[in-house]
Order: structure tokens, then sequence, then C-alpha cells
């Protein structure tokens, strides 16, 4: 009698993405302005323009995607380490990383507002797995 398990393709998309967005947002730039004169300055999480509301949102954002990572693994990994379904937390985390990295981006833009600013490569990786992921737990939450 064989019980083989499903790999869950939406935990293994949701995995992905929360790896993505992790590596993008450590070590790419989350938004940027332009100083004058040819000099562009730059937030992330060890650059020196980072306003303290944009730095804490980046890590609170990498924090909420490891947190995504565990929960996709607890979903794949043949036994389960945490029984209770977890794909209503999925949602409110995914969620939580859109409102997180808007705030953090919101924040930099008000403290640089007298300059040219834009959003970076990090802050793309962030809204894009955040978005992403919160559809995928709640199709996941959905389909049971």
């Amino acid at each position: 009698m064989s019980s083989e398990r499903k790999i869950d393709p939406f935990a293994v998309i949701i995995l992905v993405l929360s790896i993505i967005g992790i590596i993008l947002v450590a070590t790419q730039y989350f938004a940027g302005f332009y100083l004058g004169g040819g000099n562009y300055r730059y937030s992330c999480l060890d650059c020196g323009y980072a306003t303290g509301v944009d730095l804490a949102a980046q890590v609170l954002i990498l924090i909420l995607l490891i947190v995504q990572i565990v929960i996709a693994l607890n979903d794949l990994l043949p036994n389960r380490f945490i029984e209770k379904n977890l794909d209503q937390i999925g949602i409110i985390l995914g969620g939580l990383t859109i409102l997180f990295t808007i705030i953090g981006l919101g924040a930099f833009g008000i403290a640089y507002s007298e300059y040219e600013w834009w959003p970076e490569t990090g802050f793309y990786g962030a809204i894009i797995a955040g978005i992403l992921n919160f559809i995928l737990f709640f199709l996941k939450y959905k389909n049971r």
C-alpha cells in the first residue's frame, strides 16, 4: 500500500518566491534618489541613506519572508513539524509583507521628498513576493 504524498505546487512557488525576495531585499538597493551633480544615493540594509523606518521595514520584510519559507517547508516536508494548517497565517504574512514594503518606500520618499527618488530592485522583489505569496496562500486556503 503506497502512501505517496503529493507535492503542493503552491508551497513550491511560495518557497521560491520568498527565497528570491529575500535575496533581492538583502543584496539590492531598496530605493534611491538623485543628490545632484551626478551623485546618486540609495537605501539598503547597509547603505548610509536608509531612514530608520525604511531600514526597519526591510528587516521586517526579511523576517516575514523567512516565516513564509517555514510555512512552505512545513507543507513540503514529508513529516510536517507543525500539524496545523497555516494558510491563513500565510495570507496575513503576505499582506504584512506588502504593507511594510509600502511603508518602507513611503518613509524613504518622505525623508528625501526634496529630491527625485524612486523604488529600486529590493522594493520590487519584496512587493512582488508579498503580492504573489498573498494570492498563493489565499488559493491554497480556498482549495483545502
